[in-house]
């Protein structure tokens, strides 16, 4: 205990003898001066607390409690604290400041939300971008300011890690591509890209490749049809040319598969609105699917197996669907040793709707994982080759994946072969009773080789 309480106490204890000796003299009653005195007392402190509180709400006319040593050191240590709270102030001002202008100087928009997703600040380039000011919009939501369906969506979903691409609603020739990250307590940062050059520029590429595609598909057809009669004469002239026939047919229909690849990967890509969803009957899907793929094999014996739910359907549109998981399960068969092991898997496990394809082939690399769905990307390039894909088969499973709002999860491992799972949201789930009324038959397995060959279109 400091030296002032001791000393306050010394006096606290002399002033109550003194009101007892007093009282005792006056009044003959000693606890009635010591109450005069305890009421004095307290009467007195409480109007240094009235001082200090006038003091502390900054009443310019008030001035601190100045006597005894407990209240001097009591205002010191408060004075202390106002100090180093206004120098932290006047530093936090300063990083505002800074931040500000940092922001400011940003050619991307930048935009504070409270919890309520109300307006608490934005630079100027939100103006451009947005059409937003600090001063006319703060404190206003700012799904009332840019009104975008897709946009509002996307701020309703609240998932740091999406963004959305929208147009500007200042000029509608900008797209604009938003993110929202958390900021600050309890708020959230908007960050707006002008993303109008890059989308033009995916634009020339995609019109490029589709052009071409369009250009090499007629003359690769003609020349197919003028291999394939000579390859089915029998006149004793063409017999030396057979093996190089052969191989001008077969390279011919390699080309043709991609050019109708990328045919294929230039539509789902310009894909703006997309159609209606519609039940597909996926267990019958991938009964037919397997049915492929069992041609596919031909002589190499592979076991092929489906285990599906039967009254799990999937809203989606058919015919991507069916280019997507026939590409898996192709690839299963092109990868995986003569008399392997393939099984395609149809279940859901509550949260997602998920198709597994697995086989116990060659399996991969983990160091390729991360790059097979880009175009043309091989892990094994003269394998693929002699095994006829194009490249593209993964990229085109991803672009179908991404139009029903689904994944591609890959794991594999050389030697023990790999798994492809397509993950799709759980609210594609199609169940109801025009589904069961029209369900496909129950899942069997398909483990007899086939002989002949269907034409896959698989990359």
């Amino acid at each position: 205990m400091s030296r002032a309480w001791w000393g306050l106490l010394w006096r606290l204890a002399a002033l109550v003898s003194v009101a007892a000796v007093t009282g005792e003299w006056l009044f003959g009653q000693p606890l009635l001066g010591v109450s005069l005195a305890a009421l004095g007392a307290l009467g007195w402190q409480l109007w240094r607390l009235y001082q200090l509180e006038r003091w502390l709400l900054d009443d310019k006319e008030a001035k601190p409690p100045q006597s005894g040593r407990i209240w001097e050191g009591v205002i010191t240590g408060i004075d202390r604290l106002r100090r180093q709270n206004r120098k932290r102030k006047r530093k936090f001002g300063r990083l505002l400041e800074q931040f500000q202008h940092a922001t400011a100087a940003l050619p991307d928009a930048a935009v504070i939300l409270d919890e309520e997703d109300k307006v608490v600040w934005c630079n100027s380039a939100a103006q451009a971008l947005l059409g937003l000011t600090s001063g006319r919009d703060a404190g206003l939501p700012v799904a009332n300011l840019v009104r975008h369906p897709g946009f509002v969506a996307f701020l309703n979903q609240r998932r740091a890690r999406d963004s959305v691409e929208f147009p500007s609603p200042v000029d509608d020739g900008l797209t604009l591509g938003a993110r929202i990250v958390p900021y600050g307590k309890k708020q959230r940062l908007l960050l707006a890209t002008d993303i109008s050059r890059v989308r033009r520029l995916e634009q020339m590429r995609r019109d490029f490749i589709t052009n071409v595609s369009h250009e090499l598909r007629t003359p690769l057809t003609v020349i197919i049809g003028y291999l394939e009669p000579l390859l089915d004469s029998d006149h004793p002239a063409l017999e030396s040319w057979r093996p190089p026939l052969r191989g001008m047919r077969q390279q011919a229909g390699r080309m043709l598969r991609i050019v109708e690849d990328l045919l294929l990967l230039a539509r789902l890509e310009a894909q703006k609105d997309r159609a209606p969803k519609k039940p597909v009957d996926v267990p019958a899907l991938l009964a037919d699917i397997a049915d492929d793929a069992l041609a596919l094999s031909g002589e190499q014996g592979h076991e092929i197996r489906v285990k599906a739910d039967p009254d799990l359907w999937l809203l989606g549109c058919e015919k991507e669907l069916r280019s997507a998981f026939s590409n898996l399960a192709f690839n299963a068969v092109r990868y995986t040793p003569p008399g392997g092991k393939i099984e395609l898997r149809w279940f859901a496990d509550g949260t997602e709707v998920c198709l597994a394809v697995e086989d116990n082939g060659e399996g991969i690399a983990a160091h390729h994982l991360p790059r097979l769905s880009e175009r043309f990307y091989r892990v094994n390039r003269d394998r693929s080759r002699g095994s006829g894909g194009t490249g593209l088969g993964l990229s085109i499973v991803k672009h179908v994946l991404n139009n029903h709002g689904g994944q591609l999860r890959i794991a594999s491992e050389p030697g023990k072969g790999s798994l492809f799972v397509c993950a799709f949201p759980a609210e594609l789930r199609a169940q109801d009773a025009e589904t069961a009324a029209t369900r496909a038959p129950p899942a069997r397995d398909f483990a007899e080789p086939a002989s002949g060959c269907k034409s896959a279109g698989a990359g």
